[in-house]
């Protein structure tokens, strides 16, 4: 059987990471090995984490300072062994047949990478999600979506279906051999990382049937959300220079399709905080965006109706 190395990192989660861990080791793909990093956490995560792997001769567990999710997830792949990788976050859970159901379709397909979606839970609603609800039976049949190198590519730049981030897949680790996450963004270091796997693979899977169960935290900031969303913009003009370099110029259209719904989604942030100067400031750089781009998204038939139709209104905003 196919080991599956699953990556945790974890950062200040001891109220969360029982549930995670139990049903990691719940899974019904018993041939795993779960490697959790304890990311410098200060609230008992790393006794809890040492706990498990006491208990369970799959768990291996890294302590390290604190150095952000990227920092844990690499250390965490130099140590992975397993054919196969699967990312989770420490305060979500996933359905027992989920490395099961995974693996099953990256075989019979013959590919490098299987996604499913995650479905988006209140954090109210966390205790609804006990082991039985995650052992309840999943469909027999579901839609399946083959995609090439390109296709995810497209996919995941004009946001069609191909999420960016790292959990909700199962990798072939050698997809990742002189990879690592990028540890100077704060935020789409997923993004980037995916950019430089998705020309390494041959084919990739898409399935419809949601197993990663995603609890959304109310967390009462949305300004320090703006600004690590800032960094955005320099993840995908970083992206920009590559392909443009490689000479990509259908994905230099398609990562500034990305980086237009970027600057929409931090003005509709900003709309809903006060008006500092540093939130003027950054919404001023995202219209110096959408100014330099909503042209080109209208003309360009791959974009979302969303965008293309924002970028039309932008012209009567700026007025």
């Amino acid at each position: 059987m196919s080991v599956i190395s699953v990556i945790l990192p974890v950062y200040n989660a001891a109220a969360y990471l029982p549930a995670c861990l139990d049903s990691v080791l719940a899974q019904t793909h018993r041939d795993i090995e779960v490697i959790v990093v304890d990311d410098g956490s200060t609230d008992g995560s790393g006794e809890v984490c040492d706990d498990y792997a006491c208990r369970d001769a799959r768990v291996t567990v890294l302590h390290q300072s604190n150095g952000g999710p990227s920092a844990a997830r690499n250390r965490a792949l130099e140590e992975a062994r397993g054919e196969y990788v699967a990312f989770i976050d420490s305060d979500d859970v996933v359905h027992h047949r989920y490395l099961e159901v995974l693996l099953a379709a990256l075989e019979q397909q013959h590919a490098d990478i299987v996604q499913s979606p995650y479905q988006l839970v209140p954090a109210t609603q966390r205790s609804a999600y006990d082991p039985a609800r995650l052992a309840q039976s999943l469909p027999k049949t579901y839609p399946t979506r083959v995609l090439t190198s390109s296709e995810a590519m497209f996919a995941m730049l004009y946001q069609q279906g191909t999420a960016d981030s790292s959990p909700c897949k199962l990798f072939r680790r050698s997809l990742f051999e002189g990879l690592r996450f990028p540890l100077v963004y704060r935020v789409y270091e997923d993004l980037y990382l995916m950019a430089q796997v998705y020309p390494r693979i041959q084919r990739m899977v898409w399935i419809d049937v949601p197993m990663y169960f995603y609890f959304k935290q109310d967390s009462g900031t949305l300004n320090s959300l703006s600004i690590r969303r800032n960094d955005a913009f320099e993840v995908l003009e970083t992206l920009e220079a590559q392909f443009l370099v490689t000479g990509k110029p259908d994905y230099v259209r398609a990562v500034r399709e990305r980086r237009l719904s970027v600057a929409f989604n931090i003005l509709r942030l900003l709309s809903r905080q006060p008006h500092t100067d540093a939130n003027k400031a950054m919404a001023h750089r995202c219209w110096q965006h959408i100014k330099a781009l909503r042209t080109e998204s209208i003309r360009d038939s791959h974009a979302r109706f969303k965008n293309r139709l924002t970028a039309a209104l932008s012209y009567l905003l700026m007025r």
